[in-house]
């Protein structure tokens, strides 16, 4: 069965006229709408807006009804700082949807809605600019392989993410981890990501050994003040968890395998690592600063789930000015 959409149609000059005359023949509201054609809203909201002290006048309420449409907001919505303002923003990473909403918190007086970004961008490709290449999902390749072999089996004394306390679900504190490998070439990084303000912590190893990676989760945890648990998955460079447990005196779950959603928060930030450093990209050659700088790109990026706010934000408490 088709079904047509409806649009909202501004009410003409001849609706604005039999609208005055039914109101003086004491028609209700209902029947009026009937009469020339609108929904009862529409005609509510159009006396609202447009009676004055002295009642209805067609005239004065179409002349009132083109004036505000030609002095809102959005028929003077573009502004040069929101061009800038969307180049820098997509230099970062950021997309459309977290410009948009950090936009709203620091420059809510020339935000525009992810939408309107998109529109922008394709205005410039359209006169031969390049902003859409910045896009963060541009190009993007997707692996076509089958499931990898789950390491269950290789993980001695895991505890199953069924055992995990029910206040790791709400999100309602810092300190709940959840952890994964990066693969590289000839090296592999570690992250881990909080579940609440989705904080990254970053680090590499060479080896995909357990003892190294557990070498490398101990000094990344001990960097902050909470980790009341961590979420793994079922990789078995993590089959020396109870170094790390032991270590920094928390808990460690395992996700079941091939449950990727069970840790979304570090799988997305894994696909944001990924824009700069793709797979099979050697990453040997990383450095501390490049970490660093890695690290603190994702960490002082809007995102869309809090809010508008960062990760860092969220995590101290503190605010920071990202849009100059």
């Amino acid at each position: 069965m088709h079904t047509q959409t409806r649009h909202y149609k501004q009410l003409t000059l001849g609706q604005r006229y039999q609208i005055q005359a039914l109101l003086g023949q004491g028609l209700f509201q209902k029947d009026i709408a009937a009469v020339i054609g609108t929904s009862k809203s529409a005609l509510s909201r159009e006396l609202s807006r447009n009676t004055t002290a002295d009642g209805y006048c067609a005239e004065t309420a179409h002349a009132r009804a083109v004036n505000r449409r030609t002095t809102a907001k959005k028929s003077s919505r573009f502004d040069e700082r929101q061009t800038t303002v969307i180049k820098q923003g997509l230099q970062l990473g950021w997309s459309p949807e977290n410009l948009s909403y950090r936009m709203k918190i620091e420059t809510p007086d020339i935000a525009i809605s992810h939408t309107t970004v998109y529109s922008r961008i394709a205005e410039d490709k359209a006169q031969g600019g390049v902003l859409y290449k910045s896009l963060p999902r541009f190009g993007k390749s997707r692996w076509k392989g089958g499931k990898r072999k789950a390491g269950r089996s290789a993980i001695p004394d895991r505890t199953d993410i069924t055992k995990r306390p029910s206040v790791v679900e709400l999100r309602s504190r810092l300190g709940d981890w959840e952890g994964d490998t990066v693969y590289g070439q000839d090296a592999h990084l570690v992250t881990l990501v909080d579940r609440k303000s989705r904080l990254l912590l970053l680090g590499k190893t060479d080896s995909k050994h357990a003892d190294s990676v557990a070498d490398v989760m101990i000094n990344l945890l001990r960097r902050v003040p909470s980790v009341c648990t961590v979420t793994l998955d079922n990789g078995g460079e993590f089959a020396a968890h109870e170094r790390v447990s032991a270590a920094i005196d928390t808990d460690i779950y395992f996700a079941r395998p091939y449950a990727s959603y069970q840790r979304g928060t570090n799988e997305n930030t894994n696909g944001i690592i990924r824009r700069t450093w793709p797979k099979k990209m050697p990453l040997g050659h990383l450095t501390e600063a490049d970490l660093s700088a890695m690290e603190m790109l994702i960490n002082t990026m809007p995102r869309k789930v809090l809010g508008g706010l960062t990760p860092l934000e969220v995590y101290t408490g503190r605010s920071i000015a990202l849009i100059a």
